[in-house]
């Protein structure tokens, strides 16, 4: 686990980011579920749903069989430093040197 995940905590596994179509009626339906975000001019819904895999030290329980769609969160992602900024705000700048 790098030194920017071990200070993150998984914060990439507190939520789901569910890819939509950013018509009127899916911003509407989905705004009241969660928080639309835009990520490389993708829009999501970003649902809150702690990973139950998610241990106490932030290290996924299950990295090696990980969901694919677990991988979009690989350490200095578009994904990972959306979770990290939303998730970490005070600790975010600190995380995000560890990155680079």
């Amino acid at each position: 686990m790098s030194e920017a995940c071990k200070l993150c905590r998984g914060a990439c596994c507190e939520s789901i980011l569910v890819s939509i179509v950013p018509d009127k009626l899916n911003l509407d339906f989905w705004s009241t579920r969660g928080r639309t975000v835009t990520i490389n001019e993708l829009t999501f819904v970003e649902l809150e749903n702690r990973c139950k895999h998610l241990v106490s030290c932030g290290s996924c329980g299950i990295y090696p069989n990980r969901p694919k769609a677990c991988e979009v969160f690989d350490v200095g992602s578009s994904a990972c430093l959306h979770a990290i900024k939303s998730r970490r705000p005070y600790e975010a700048d600190a995380i995000i040197a560890l990155i680079k």
